[in-house]
């Protein structure tokens, strides 16, 4: 663990990335209020209007604005090295609207571990977990939390919103370039250690957050067919696990995705798909596991199990 020093229980690191908690052998940021930076986006769960037609509360935040957030305790607890060869699998298990005061909790790593995974969550200040899931560094011998869903995904038979999606599709290679320029302009909720992202970082120039891996490696996932016009999606889970990091801004990579995966549950039909980020040459820098939730209460294809409201 790369600790400065200890004060109480409040740890400072030799990173920017703020106040660190140590708690009960777990490492956590402070609670923080999570902003709904995609509120006036219509047609996505994040809006108040199309949250409420398919049945939750208000707006859900993006899970990215967590993931923006776990390099302050990834740092804390497994130090630089983790933006080279490590990861982390989130599950989304609640919403998180905005407002929430949550905080970030790590279960402490092993000093020096060089393969290990531990636990990772976000938590309301009233103890409900809104995410829960794992952290690695190196190459550790369990599968991570999104690997084992994978395993126990079940229904595809009784998809009707991905019929015809073929499992084990490969889409073409693409070209992908992270513009810091454009980045830049991404609303967001601040991230650290902010230098890293927008000047200078160890490795040189500056790198991308792990919140938009995703993004660059998936560039190619359009090719899945996974989008359907009109239904209600949402982020499931997201894995990122780097294999020779970190990923630059300003980086020419190539991109392709492949359809591991697909399910149904009571409520959505859901897509698990693998995006690797790769050199030119072929090296693999990056992969992501993605599953997205398609909501089934949103498609006229399952009008006869969810009826429209008047």
């Amino acid at each position: 663990m790369r600790i400065a020093y200890i004060e109480g229980v409040t740890v400072y690191t030799e990173y920017d990335v703020g106040e660190i908690i140590e708690e009960d052998g777990a490492l956590y940021t402070p609670f923080y209020e999570v902003v709904n930076v995609h509120a006036n986006q219509a047609g996505v769960v994040q809006s108040d209007e199309t949250a409420k037609r398919v049945g939750f509360q208000g707006g859900v935040v993006r899970g990215t604005a967590h993931v923006q957030q776990l390099p302050r305790v990834l740092l804390a607890g497994f130090g630089q090295r983790w933006f080279e060869v490590g990861g982390f699998a989130a599950m989304f298990i609640k919403p998180t609207l905005h407002g929430d005061r949550v905080r970030i909790g790590l279960q402490a790593p092993e000093e020096g571990g060089a393969d290990e995974q531990v636990q990772l969550w976000v938590e309301r200040e009233d103890g409900l977990h809104l995410v829960n899931g794992t952290a690695q560094i190196g190459d550790p011998k369990g599968a991570s939390l999104a690997r084992q869903m994978v395993l126990n995904t079940h229904g595809a038979d009784d998809c009707r919103i991905l019929a015809g999606r073929e499992v084990g599709m490969v889409t073409d290679r693409v070209g992908v370039r992270l513009d810091s320029a454009k980045l830049a302009d991404e609303p967001s909720m601040p991230m650290a250690p902010a230098e890293w992202y927008t000047t200078a970082s160890p490795w040189g120039g500056p790198i991308a957050s792990p919140a938009f891996v995703p993004n660059a490696a998936g560039l190619s996932s359009g090719g899945l067919g996974l989008r359907t016009e009109g239904v209600v999606s949402m982020l499931g889970s997201q894995e990122v696990k780097y294999e020779a990091g970190p990923v630059f801004f300003d980086h020419d990579y190539v991109s392709e995705s492949e359809l591991v995966a697909i399910g149904s549950s009571p409520k959505s039909e859901y897509s698990w798909h693998e995006s690797r980020l790769l050199e030119p040459d072929g090296t693999l820098i990056a992969k992501t596991l993605t599953q997205m939730r398609h909501l089934k209460k949103s498609s006229p294809l399952w009008a006869d199990e969810f009826p429209p409201e008047d």
